[in-house]
């Protein structure tokens, strides 16, 4: 499957960059297909030993579509400011991002499935809190998925002093 940019000038050319994204962000958007179409759902993630990792409970849309499909696309992304800008419609985004394309397979051994959910305690807790002990029902009643990365790439559209960097407009929940 092709996963390179259409524009060229906003391809991320270092995999270490991307790695750097994968790590750092806290949700990503696994996409899967459905006998009903596509199926796009948030989730908390680990990127480890270049693969991507997330729990899920043992049934569900998402693992019945795993089980029938083991194709995975995943996507994160950090957004920034609007800006304006000379081209296309005159305002743009500054982001960064990352889509893999992979297979996902069920992390079966206890051991392992113990080893990712408490680095991704480490990743998503802060140092100090304290955090229930897992115990071997609790790892037992939990799914591990790995998605094993076949192809990735990055885009970015990095601030430039040719921006004009527009207000917050987000509106207030």
């Amino acid at each position: 499957m092709k996963t390179e940019p259409r524009r060229a000038d906003r391809k991320m050319e270092s995999s270490r960059d991307m790695e750097r994204l994968l790590e750092r962000m806290p949700v990503g958007r696994l996409a899967l297909t459905t006998e009903d179409g596509p199926y796009v759902v948030a989730v908390n993630y680990l990127f480890f030993e270049g693969c991507i990792y997330f729990h899920s409970g043992p049934m569900g849309r998402k693992m019945e579509a795993l089980q029938a499909d083991p194709r995975a696309c995943f996507l994160v992304d950090e957004p920034g400011p609007l800006v304006l800008s000379q081209r296309g419609c005159g305002i743009s985004h500054v982001y960064k991002s990352v889509v893999c394309f992979g297979k996902a397979e069920l992390v079966g051994d206890a051991s392992e499935k113990r080893g990712i959910l408490e680095r991704m305690i480490q990743k998503y807790v802060p140092a100090g809190y304290p955090v229930s002990p897992m115990t071997d029902e609790n790892i037992e009643r939990t799914a591990i998925v790995r998605i094993v990365i076949e192809s990735m790439s990055g885009k970015a559209n990095h601030l430039s002093p040719a921006y004009t960097v527009l207000p917050d407009c987000t509106p207030e929940t």
